[in-house]
């Protein structure tokens, strides 16, 4: 195993393979030109889809825990029963990841995850753009995440909200996810005990980065080689289970189901944060009004079965 460590610590050193959301204006603009292309209603400002996933890991010691500076009990995520890490990621419309970010236990909602993250704390100082006569770019996130003047999000309780057309970019980052644990079947099993949790970490950042480099090599971004059949008996054989991949996106990339909406919950985010939040929604101004204003202009409906999407 010495080998495997030599190789992460060795990729994880590697500054062409860094993942960094980007800050200028011009590197923003051409992830949403990306985005805009997979909407219907050529949505312009969407510089990101950000969602979490759980990175299943076994039970650490009381000493291991204490050294990650996570509470044991923070590890058991109680929706999906499994001890886990709460990893957040953003990826563009390729499966490409722009963030990743693992510094918080399985327990975690993704609201509470993501605004312990860096790049909350660079979308606080500024750092998604606004080009000249468009709406600002935002990250699209689902209702696991507060709306703000960075992220939109579908209102939530609401019938026939024209902000649901934003699902088919949202979508974009589970595909990502599919394609991650697809690609690297470790992801759907538990990580052994005797690896301590900073090489758990660091071994799921080397793979994403990876992930961005096959992208990159790849003609084809969504070709994901087989996985061979020696791997998969070992993974049907394992003691402690596995996850299976499911084929439920409607872009058919296979999804693994188990280790997804851990994170969808607010019982840990402060209720006087949630209420700021919530009030805020009505504030006319906030992108997700704006989103919400352009879409409803344009009288987009849903794709029906069978027909095309129009504007009326």
């Amino acid at each position: 195993m010495e080998s495997v460590w030599v190789i992460v610590e060795a990729i994880n050193m590697t500054p062409q393979f860094n993942i960094f959301y980007p800050e200028s204006l011009e590197a923003q603009r051409r992830i949403a030109a990306r985005y805009e292309k997979s909407s219907t209603p050529k949505i312009n400002n969407c510089a990101g889809a950000i969602d979490g996933i759980l990175i299943w890991t076994t039970k650490p010691s009381l000493a291991e825990a204490k050294s990650s500076g996570i509470d044991q009990k923070k590890y058991l995520c109680g929706r999906k029963h499994k001890f886990e890490f709460n990893c957040q990621a953003v990826s563009d419309a390729q499966g490409r990841f722009l963030d990743v970010s693992i510094i918080y236990g399985g327990s975690t909602s993704d609201c509470l995850a993501f605004e312990g993250s860096d790049l909350y704390k660079r979308c606080t100082q500024g750092l998604m753009k606004q080009d000249f006569g468009k709406l600002p770019f935002v990250l699209f996130g689902d209702n696991a995440y507060l709306n703000s003047s960075f992220m939109a999000t579908p209102y939530p309780n609401v019938s026939n909200d024209p902000g649901k057309k934003t699902k088919e970019l949202r979508i974009r980052v589970e595909c990502a996810f599919g394609m991650l644990v697809h690609r690297w079947g470790i992801l759907c099993s538990a990580f052994p005990q005797n690896i301590k949790t900073r090489k758990v970490i660091a071994t799921v950042i080397v793979l994403t980065k990876l992930h961005n480099f096959c992208i990159d090599e790849s003609n084809n971004s969504q070709e994901i080689l087989p996985s061979l059949e020696v791997d998969n008996n070992v993974l049907i054989n394992r003691d402690d289970s596995y996850v299976e991949m499911v084929g439920v996106n409607k872009n058919e990339t296979a999804l693994p189901t188990d280790l997804m909406n851990g994170g969808h919950h607010y019982n840990d985010v402060p209720t006087g944060i949630l209420r700021v939040h919530l009030k805020g929604i009505n504030q006319v101004y906030l992108p997700l009004t704006m989103i919400h204003n352009f879409i409803a202009k344009g009288q987009w409906e849903r794709p029906q079965m069978g027909t095309k999407n129009r504007n009326a």
